[in-house]
């Protein structure tokens, strides 16, 4: 029994052997062959996005706008101050119904805060998703060009060589087309 089962493991290992052997004769690509042709390279997406000409003027536009707004509520809270220090020279009636608006004004200006926050955060966020599908087909776009059969997230990996580090020819390949465009 035991030889029965050494015989039929040895026929296997032959049989392996034997496709192995074969595999460069084969019409179909074997792995070894197969990992030849292979063209792999990796890119600092964190890198490309922020070295990215339009992503540099989306930012200085949210900024200026961002400004515009913290000045816009500092105009709003400055109002609000001198609302509240008026509210001492009023009588108790005034003062009352001073306090009313006071009140609904100091609510209107957190609304204002909150809206005006969220409002520049979604608009980053679209931005920044219109950016990065740009920047997809562009990568995308450039691993055709050169023959890639493959590029990585070099965020998403533990190690890589520097040779296959193709971010910068990706960003110049980028912003070069940034500038050709209207």
């Amino acid at each position: 029994m035991r030889q029965a089962v050494l015989r039929g493991w040895s026929h296997g290992v032959i049989l392996i052997l034997m496709i192995l052997a074969a595999c460069p004769l084969s019409p179909v690509p074997c792995p070894t062959a197969r990992a030849e042709e292979l063209k792999i390279g990796y890119v600092n997406m964190a890198k490309v996005f922020d070295g990215y000409a339009k992503t540099q003027a989306s930012d200085a536009a949210l900024e200026k706008k961002g400004k515009q707004k913290e000045a816009e509520l500092k105009g709003r809270v400055e109002e609000l101050r001198k609302m509240r220090q008026s509210l001492e020279l009023l009588s108790a009636e005034a003062r009352e119904s001073k306090a009313r608006e006071i009140e609904e004004r100091a609510d209107e200006l957190q609304r204002f805060r909150t809206n005006t926050a969220r409002d520049l955060r979604h608009e980053r966020d679209g931005v920044a998703k219109g950016l990065l599908e740009e920047i997809q087909r562009v990568l995308q776009d450039y691993a055709k060009a050169n023959g890639f059969s493959l590029i990585l997230d070099g965020q998403a990996m533990v190690y890589g060589q520097d040779a296959y580090d193709v971010t910068d020819e990706v960003l110049a390949a980028l912003n070069g087309r940034a500038k050709g465009a209207p």
